[in-house]
Formats: structure tokens, C-alpha cells, sequence
């Protein structure tokens, strides 16, 4: 007898803890609950407004205002020139000074008296093996157009530079110059070539096979490090 008490007690004491506890977790009228997802976004790439389109005579390339009126470029861009026509990416055209030129590593600096509103910081070091880049410039007389890519290849000597690395990046004519930033936004390197690859095109009138140069998708970016070696350098002299 006392087994059918305990029984019928550790039944109601069941049907107290199931059927409360359903009352106390669904509630008799519905709840609002907020949900907050945090959305963490990649910080810029670069401060477009730096990116400088630079003519000399009846060619073009590009570079990167990093401040004080200052524009990093390739030296072959500027070649001998004293002065250059700049244009920003507001449209604001004036003229530019070269400041000095160093055809060993294919770097320039010139000056502009001209209103710049963007600039960009230089980080003095090499680009990593891997590392995502993303360069401006003006490919083909197309204006501050963005093109993205890694480092292939690390620094080396090569061609006629002292020291590039090598990026996957689209590089063409025209981007010779320009910026080339981490994801930071700041710049780890200048734009100065790209490979050219010969295709077979025919044969000349002696019969010997001629070829045309094309392009290919490897570019050459002379490393922050060295540019701010460069800089270092004249302010010091």
C-alpha cells in the first residue's frame, strides 16, 4: 500500500515537472528577441584620392601623392623632363617639379605647388610572399583604374632594376608609377614594369621568324623599403 502512495506521488511530482516546466518555457503571449551579427569589414585598400596621373610630352603613367604636395613615380616616367603635368582624381590639373630621379632603382620624386586632397602613407618594408595588393595607376590612357593581385615572387634583382618583387597583378602600359598598397592602405611599392613575353608573328623578307612582345600577367613593384632608403638618402644630402 505504501508502494502505490510513493507511486502515485512520484507521478504527480512527474506531471509537475513536465507540465511546468512546458508553462514556464513557452510563454502564453510571444516575445520579440533581438538578434545583433557584427559585420567586420576589410579596412580600405587605399586612399584612391592619392592616385596621380602624370603626362610628359605625348606619354603617360601614374603615381602617389604621399603628402606635402610629394609624388612617388617610376623614373622612366619622368625621364629627363624637369617638369610634368599632373591630374588628380578630383580633375585638378597642374604642373609638377622633379625633384630628383634614380634610374638604378626606377624611382622618381617630383612636387607639385597644385591642390592634391588625398595622400597616402609610405610603410618602409618589402611586401610578404603571398601577400594581397591592390595598385592604381592609368593603363593605356585609361584614368585610376584598380587592379588586384599577390606577391609571386620576392624581392631579387632583375632586368634592369636593383630590386623588385614580383606580383600576379594585371599590370599594363600607363600604370608605370602608380601606388601599389597593402591591405592597410598604405604603400609597400611603385609600379615599374611588366614582362613581356615574344609570340611568333611571321617571317621577315629573309625568312627569318619575327616576333611581336606581349604581355603577361607578371608585374614588377619596387619595394617601400627601398624608396624610403632613396628618400632617406636626399634628405640627408
Amino acid at each position: 500500500m505504501r508502494y502505490y502512495r510513493y507511486a502515485a506521488l512520484g507521478v504527480i511530482a512527474l506531471a509537475i515537472l513536465l507540465f511546468g516546466g512546458v508553462s514556464i518555457a513557452i510563454p502564453s503571449a510571444p516575445t520579440t528577441v533581438t538578434v545583433t551579427n557584427t559585420i567586420i569589414q576589410a579596412p580600405p585598400t587605399t586612399s584612391e584620392d592619392s592616385a596621380i596621373k602624370i603626362t610628359v610630352a605625348d606619354m603617360l603613367g601614374s603615381g602617389v601623392h604621399i603628402g606635402g604636395g610629394n609624388i612617388l613615380t617610376a623614373a622612366h616616367v619622368v625621364g629627363d623632363a624637369k617638369t610634368v603635368k599632373i591630374k588628380t582624381l578630383a580633375g585638378v590639373e597642374s604642373a609638377a617639379a622633379v625633384l630628383w630621379t634614380n634610374k638604378d632603382y626606377d624611382v622618381a620624386l617630383i612636387h607639385t605647388d597644385g591642390n592634391v586632397s588625398g595622400s597616402s602613407e609610405l610603410d618602409c618594408r618589402e611586401p610578404r610572399f603571398g601577400e594581397q595588393l591592390q595598385a592604381i595607376g592609368n593603363p593605356l590612357g585609361m584614368e585610376f583604374i584598380a587592379s588586384f593581385g599577390r606577391v609571386a615572387g620576392v624581392g631579387r634583382q632583375t632586368g634592369p632594376w636593383r630590386r623588385v618583387v614580383v606580383t600576379d597583378m594585371t599590370t599594363v602600359m600607363g600604370q608605370s608609377g602608380g601606388g601599389v598598397f597593402a591591405n592597410d592602405g598604405r604603400v609597400v611599392g611603385i609600379n615599374v614594369g611588366v614582362t613581356l613575353a615574344p609570340l611568333k608573328s611571321g617571317k621577315d623578307a629573309a625568312g627569318a621568324d619575327t616576333y611581336t612582345p606581349t604581355m603577361t600577367g607578371f608585374g614588377f613593384v619596387v619595394p617601400a623599403s627601398v624608396v624610403c632608403d632613396l628618400l632617406a638618402r636626399r634628405a640627408g644630402a
